[in-house]
Order: structure tokens, then sequence, then C-alpha cells
């Protein structure tokens, strides 16, 4: 991928957590990284990203809003800048605030986050209720929210209870992302949407009106007390590789280092 790189784009702003920094505000400045195929631009501009119109919607972004703190700042421009530059897949940027309040001489406070289009996986399951209305709010919700990108759906496939047994049979389904959103960022996504739809969890493996599990997220392997990516029982669940399989057959599982294929072939 190639890198266009703006340095120093700099603006007078009121963001801070103190009342002096609230109204009297002060210079900041911020250098933006954007990643990108620039291979087929055809000397045309319309298809590459326009480095100075990047340079004006940071600054004017950074002028029309108040953040508290530099990260909130930073996020929420990085979004905006994703949602507008489609063509972007990756987005580095620091903020700098030169003039912070700090007792003590410094040259400067500075902060980088970088973003990353991602390719993920959810696993979609409901046993309550109207299933199929649930399972349809997933993709409904995937393509109203500027931070992802519906790219496709397996076919919903009813499926018996897996670990307690004595509850009504499943619908499940696979749906295939784009996003920007950080795994944190994604669990809190689909979190939101289970509860939107009345989830409760009286049992492990209980009843549930839906049910979103994040199976992939990139090839990126996770391990925290909140989230584990790969899903850790992908790969022993039909009723998530075969619609997997439907979509992705040849989707590398990142530690069995096996095609989707592959495991629901073993798996048979």
């Amino acid at each position: 991928m190639d890198k266009i790189t703006l340095t120093g784009i700099e603006f007078f702003a009121y963001h801070g957590v103190l009342e002096s920094e609230k109204q009297l505000g002060q210079m900041f400045a911020i250098d933006c990284e954007l990643v990108l195929d620039t291979s087929f631009c055809n000397d045309e501009i319309e298809k590459t990203v326009n480095y100075g119109d990047v340079a004006l919607k940071i600054k004017s972004f950074a002028c029309s809003n108040r953040y508290d703190l530099l990260e909130s700042l930073a996020n929420n421009l990085v979004s905006y800048l994703m949602y507008e530059y489609p063509l972007v897949e990756e987005i580095s940027l620091t903020v700098h605030k030169p003039h912070a309040p700090i007792a003590t001489k410094f040259s400067d406070v500075s902060l980088c986050i970088t973003r990353k289009r991602e390719i993920c996986y959810l696993a979609i399951g409901s046993n309550l209720g109207d299933r199929k209305a649930y399972l349809d709010t997933v993709k409904a919700a995937v393509v109203q929210d500027k931070n992802c990108q519906f790219m496709a759906i397996s076919t919903y496939t009813e499926t018996p209870p897996y670990g307690v047994t004595d509850q009504p049979s499943f619908l499940n389904a696979v749906i295939k992302i784009r996003t920007f959103y950080t795994p944190n960022q994604l669990l809190q996504f689909c979190q939101r949407l289970e509860h939107a739809a009345g989830r409760v969890r009286l049992r492990h493996w209980g009843e549930r009106t839906l049910d979103i599990d994040i199976l992939m997220y990139g090839d990126k392997i996770i391990y925290t007390e909140d989230l584990i990516v790969p899903h850790p029982e992908m790969d022993i669940r039909d009723f998530v590789l075969a619609p997997l399989c439907e979509i992705d057959p040849h989707l590398i599982h990142p530690v069995r280092k096996m095609s989707v294929k592959r495991l629901l072939a073993a798996l048979s």
C-alpha cells in the first residue's frame, strides 16, 4: 500500500479538561498518514485522495468540535475521515498539544492512533420470539452504521440447541462485514444490538432472543478478559462452520492454519 502524509496542520481550538482551556483556547497541530492503493488513479484526482481537501476537513472538524481529551478528538476525527474517504484503508493520526498546561518545561504533548479497515465475521443466532426478524436486525444495523460495510450473509439455517438441550431450536447465520471499529468497539456494537433485542442472560448457553459472536477480526489473534478471537469454539461447531463456508470456504483460521472448508470436512 502507498502513503499520503500531511504534517503540521495547525489550528486554534478549545480542547482540554481545564476551564481555562475551554474559554481561552490554544494552538494544536495534527499529522495525518493515509494508506491506500494509488496504482490505478490514472492521473485522475477522483480516483485518489485530494490531500488539500483532507487538510481542510481536518482543520474544520477540529475547530468546530470541542473535546476534553485528545483521545476523544483523535478517535472521532479518524472515524470521520474513514467515512469521508472510502478509498483509504488505514489512517495514522497524531495530535500535538504544544501549549498544554503542564507545570514544568516541555516541548510537546502528542497522541498517535492508528485505525484500519478489517474484514470481520459475526455468528448470529436466535431461538426466542421472531427469530428471523432478530437476525434481520443485525444486517440492517450493519448497513445503517457508518463505521461498517455490509459484505455478505449466509443462508439462515435451523439447528438444534448447543450445550444446553432443553430449549427451542436456533436459527443461525454468519454475516461478513468490513469495519474500522476496533475489536472492543465491535464487541460493544454487538452487545448493543443484543441489548436492543431484549437479550437476558439467564444461564450459560441458554435461550436468547439474539446472540452475536465475533468469529474473526481480520487475521488478528486476540486474548483478553472480555474478548477471544478467533472464537475459541468456532472450529468445532458445524452450525458456525457451515454458514461460514458458504460465504468464504477458503478463509484461513489464523490459529489452526486451515481453511474453513477443511475444518468443516474434518468435523464431519
